[in-house]
């Protein structure tokens, strides 16, 4: 087996690269060594950044994130739960895929999750598909359309912080899944309560806040001519775009009630959903909401109220999955795929270019049990 170790060392003088002839019963053979210079400036910026401390919470947090991660799953165990692999998407703290250096990153240590479970860990889902050309977002689609497929054409709508709207094609089509982030989903009215309540409170529980309010149409118009809402797809957002910042400048120039500002983000969520499903996706009969917005009662309703010939469904009641359970079971299903080396397809999704094996996998103390268990599967 030939295997090219490559190295950049603390010196930042660029990339030096060597060639093993590798043997399980010897140290192997040397068989060559190629070195390419780093450019003066990016040398000079990596001193930088590693003189500063702008990297460091960002390693701790990984760190504190995946100890959460490991405990948790260990709990899960503890209880006489059995899993052989676990499958972390990790925490997104940065999102702009778009452009030659376009990037997502997840944080969440995955070998702090093998440690606390001696079980392996696949992770690090999105960046394959951000270097495949794509958007790094959703992801979840292929998922949608292997376990909610009928005998008609659905979408899927998945209410986290941000939305995300899958058209699944009917069961044996050739037409290919549709998706995009159609932007946000709870960020800003969560962010709205935050605010409004001084912290008081984190969301807004069934939509009763939002519902006491009266929609200020000529603001909903105004927010929805955001370029975001106008781009085609495949697009995908994160809080780069959608924060607490947008929600408080908002705020500054609102001249209603707290009521009204709740109602109105309410509304701009449903109908930048609404606006998206019309403009780039074929039609379907019914929608299956999941994610924690799925519970909001006034944000489903001015769902329904946009979409008035779909039938707007809560996803649980139907596919018997909790509405917090789909992403997280998709995530299984990518673990499984890249446990496997199997592409995951996602032209008609994120726009990458061709498919790509997504994640990468840190074998746990249960590895070999792990590979033989691959085998008896493939």
């Amino acid at each position: 087996m030939q295997i090219l170790g490559m190295m950049s060392g603390t010196s930042a003088d660029g990339i030096d690269a060597a060639l093993l002839q590798f043997s399980a019963t010897s140290a192997g053979e040397f068989r060559g060594h190629w070195h390419f210079p780093y450019p003066a400036e990016l040398q000079e910026r990596l001193f930088r950044l590693q003189e500063s401390d702008k990297v460091r919470p960002y390693l701790e947090m990984d760190r504190e994130i995946g100890r959460l991660h490991g405990q948790f799953a260990q709990q899960i165990l503890a209880s006489g739960v059995v899993f052989d692999l676990v499958a972390l998407h990790g925490q997104t703290v940065a999102h702009q895929p778009d452009g030659p250096d376009g990037y997502t990153w997840q944080i969440g240590s995955a070998y702090a999750v093998a440690q606390a479970t001696g079980r392996s860990v696949a992770h690090d889902f999105r960046r394959a598909d951000v270097v495949a050309g794509g958007q790094g977002a959703p992801l979840v689609p292929p998922f949608h359309a292997a376990w909610l497929a009928t005998c008609e054409p659905l979408l899927v709508l998945n209410l986290g912080g941000m939305a995300n709207l899958t058209w699944v094609p009917e069961q044996g089509s050739r037409e290919p899944v549709r998706a995009f982030d159609t932007g946000p989903g709870n960020v800003l009215i969560d962010a709205a309560v935050q605010l409004l309540s001084e912290g008081n409170k984190r969301y807004d529980a069934n939509g009763d806040w939002a519902t006491q309010g009266q929609i200020q149409e000529s603001a909903v118009q105004e927010w929805l001519a955001m370029d975001y809402f106008r781009r085609t797809p495949p697009k995908s957002t994160g809080r780069e775009l959608f924060n607490a910042r947008w929600v408080a400048t908002q705020w500054s120039a609102w001249r209603h009630g707290e009521a009204d500002f709740l109602a109105s983000l309410t509304a701009l969520t449903a109908a930048s959903i609404a606006q998206a499903a019309q403009r780039w996706l074929p039609t379907a009969a019914r929608m299956l909401v999941f994610g924690g917005g799925a519970h909001n009662h006034a944000l489903l309703t001015g769902l329904q109220a946009a979409l008035p010939d779909l039938a707007v469904d809560i996803g649980e009641q139907t596919s018997k999955i909790p509405s917090a359970a789909m992403e997280p079971l998709a995530f299984a299903w990518l673990g499984g795929q890249c446990l496997l080396g199997r592409s995951v397809d996602l032209q008609g999704v994120t726009g990458q270019r061709e498919g790509v094996v997504l994640g990468s996998l840190y074998p746990g103390k249960n590895w070999s049990t792990l590979l033989n268990l691959r085998e008896q599967i493939c």
